[in-house]
């Protein structure tokens, strides 16, 4: 593997199959390979102590050698405060879209370099490919390359979407070797490898909710808010809400009363405590204000030009991917989505990420549910 440099790569090793399967890999192309586990915050002390236990002995059983690195302050401070203030302003924010670009592929390319490594990788599903979108084989990498984000090939696995911020700077250092494989291929893959942990279930909460308790941890940290008003689209009181901390946009269960007909939340306005109610005729919109705009270099040059360009976009992690046009407003600060058929309402606070192919273009954070 002349083209990489070196062949030393720090991979974060959480201690499920994931990370495990990856790390078998990438030792079968021939790199060195160290494992890092992140701490960043857990649900309990128990749930760290288990994720280094189990990581500690996956690093035994390949070989490898294997650090820990703490950072629960750093982490307080850019992704668990942010992620209280949304709540406290009505958003609904995704913690796993910020920490990526802010705080956990940062620490692998900071510890990386410390290290000697040319490359850091998790067993993330998602791929790294040219500028044509063509995959780029692990063993044809190299760190001065252009490299595009892509989608993985389980359909129902990939990650692209947590991933769309993510720089050129540490795209260009980053593997996937996940990208190309099924969940149930790399489960497979460690059955066949003798991994001991080959059927641990995935972990799908949030890492520092404890139980997955929004409600209560919002609660400790003050954010759920006072009650307030329930209005109408006239601006009517029509009812009583518990405090906005409680309450996303598009929301239509657990809402605390009965209003005659089925009801969803459609605005949330923090600065007069108050939450917009209407019935399913008046809960999609045919367009959405984006901030925070990021765009590749590709998506950059579709835009020569024009006022408007067509990509799909994709509002949800699981989500479909939708046609739509996007247009650039305020000197490209912000832009506006626009469907052709009205699509549910999207949370203030959530991701909108734009795909051509398979390749990520670009994304930004849902600012408003309509921008009409």
């Amino acid at each position: 593997m002349s083209a990489s440099g070196n062949k030393k790569v720090l991979l974060g090793l959480s201690g499920g199959v994931d990370s495990a399967v990856a790390a078998a890999l990438l030792q079968e192309e021939g790199f060195e390979v160290i494992g890092l586990t992140l701490v960043f915050s857990c649900r309990s002390e128990e749930a760290r102590d288990n994720m280094i236990k189990d990581a500690k002995s996956l690093a035994a059983d390949l070989g490898i050698e294997h650090f820990v690195h703490d950072a629960p302050a750093e982490f307080a401070e850019k992704i668990i405060t942010p992620f209280v203030n949304a709540w406290r302003r009505g958003e609904t924010p995704n913690p796993c879209v910020l920490c990526n670009p802010l705080m956990k592929f940062p620490s692998l390319l900071k510890l990386a370099d410390e290290y000697g490594c040319d490359f850091i990788a998790t067993g993330h599903y998602a791929g790294i490919g040219d500028q044509e979108g063509r995959i780029i084989p692990l063993n044809e990498r190299r760190r001065d390359q252009q490299v595009t984000l892509l989608r993985g090939s389980d359909s129902k696995k990939d990650q692209s979407y947590f991933l769309y911020a993510l720089p050129q700077e540490i795209l260009s250092r980053l593997l996937f070797p996940l990208g190309e494989l099924t969940k149930a291929e790399v489960r497979l893959l460690a059955a066949d490898r003798g991994l001991k942990l080959a059927q641990k279930a995935d972990s799908q909460e949030i890492c520092f909710l404890p139980d997955d308790d929004r409600i209560n941890f919002l609660r400790e940290h003050q954010a759920l808010g006072d009650p307030g008003p329930y209005l109408d689209t006239e601006g009517n009181p029509i009812g009583q809400h518990a405090g906005i901390g409680r309450y996303t946009v598009g929301q239509r269960k657990k809402l605390g009363q009965s209003f005659g007909k089925r009801m969803t939340v459609l605005k949330i306005d923090a600065g007069k405590n108050a939450i917009v109610l209407g019935d399913e005729t008046e809960c999609r919109s045919s367009s959405i204000l984006l901030v925070n705009l990021l765009m590749t270099d590709l998506l950059k040059n579709m835009f020569a030009g024009q006022d408007w360009v067509s990509a799909l976009v994709q509002l949800r992690s699981q989500g479909q991917a939708l046609p739509c046009t996007i247009e650039l407003i305020e000197e490209g600060y912000r832009a506006v989505i626009r469907f052709a058929d009205p699509q549910r309402l999207t949370a203030p606070g959530q991701a909108a990420v734009f795909y051509l192919g398979k390749m990520v273009i670009g994304g930004g954070q849902v600012f408003s549910s309509t921008a009409d």
